[in-house]
């Protein structure tokens, strides 16, 4: 009877466990806050773990928070070993991501790092071949996104001659969320849909403005404040289209061959935050146009995104379109 017992006990805890964390959805934990002087954790009396730290200084200062991309050769070796499972090994991989997909603009000058960074360093770690900086994370609320909790991210590195050759995060593929059909009234279910089909639409839209390098209509699926990446409002945004066409057609014009292009996305979902928020997933590319009796296409960077879309009136914009995310917001 002990026995029966107790077998019951525990599979009544463990059939519960998964239902409170569920429950939850708060953070219990205290903050992460990051260290007050974060650049003096970048520092060693033994020589060779100072300059594997200093090293890992200017990745986390000058590639990943001032996006000088064009110098990262200067601390990552041509191979660049990645383990991130949404990111190509190599080094052009990597400054063709920031530079042309993600089109993060360096910071000039290029201030130092801070507390005050929403990636702020907590703690750097170095030992033989490897340095740790462990990051805070700010992660809004599924159920809502104006509120936010923290964690901690990390990134390691091996380095090899002072150059980093190899790197581990713990990033993981997107997940997709449950259906919430069977939790709306038939009405909200077909409202649901409508806006959903409005919501691929404004997809098809965002491509085809950006594949045509049309500005005028680029800017019109972002709300008036709406963000690619960093780059933020709806001026920003056709300035960033008009440059990125302009440098095509100086190309052009010096005799480089500047094929159109296609931004493709795929696997896309929408969840519904609410009846006005939604956020749509998707994997994407950006592929050279090919024919069959002309050059053959290329693609030319690969990602997944994340991006959150807002209903203003009946239309539906982005509010802010993300092809960089960190694994974790999901």
């Amino acid at each position: 009877m002990k026995l029966k017992t107790a077998m019951l006990a525990a599979a009544l805890g463990l059939a519960a466990t998964p239902f409170a964390a569920q429950a939850q959805m708060r953070a219990l934990s205290d903050p992460v806050v990051p260290h007050p002087d974060p650049e003096s954790l970048f520092t060693s009396d033994d020589p060779l773990l100072n300059r594997n730290k200093q090293t890992a200084l200017h990745i986390q200062r000058n590639l990943l928070k001032c996006n000088e991309w064009s110098r990262a050769g200067e601390w990552m070796t041509d191979a660049y070993i990645q383990h991130n499972p949404v990111a190509a090994s190599g080094l052009e991989g990597v400054i063709y991501y920031f530079t042309e997909v993600a089109k993060r603009p360096p910071l000039d000058p290029c201030p130092a790092l801070s507390p005050e960074d929403p990636n702020g360093v907590v703690a750097v770690q170095a030992e033989g071949d490897y340095v740790t900086i462990l990051t805070r994370r700010i992660v809004p609320y599924a159920d809502d996104p104006s509120q936010s909790y923290t964690t901690t991210w990390f990134d390691t590195w091996r380095f090899v001659d002072g150059k980093a050759d190899e790197h581990w995060d713990p990033a993981t593929l997107p997940t997709t969320a449950p259906p919430q059909a069977a939790m709306l009234t038939p009405e909200a279910a077909a409202q649901q849909l409508a806006d959903r089909s409005a919501i691929e639409q404004l997809m098809w839209d965002y491509v085809r403005a950006i594949d045509t390098w049309d500005a005028d209509a680029y800017v019109e699926v972002f709300t008036p404040n709406g963000a690619f990446g960093e780059t933020q409002g709806r001026e920003a945004l056709h300035q960033m289209v008009t440059a990125m066409e302009a440098e095509r057609a100086e190309r052009a014009a010096k005799g480089e061959a500047v094929p159109p292009l296609h931004h493709v996305m795929s696997n896309q979902t929408i969840t519904f935050v609410s009846p006005t928020q939604a956020v749509v997933r998707y994997y994407w590319q950006t592929v050279s146009r090919g024919s069959p009796d002309g050059p053959r296409p290329e693609m030319l960077a690969q990602g997944w995104g994340r991006d959150e879309v807002v209903k203003q009136g009946d239309t539906w914009l982005i509010e802010s379109r993300n092809v960089a995310p960190d694994a974790e917001t999901d």
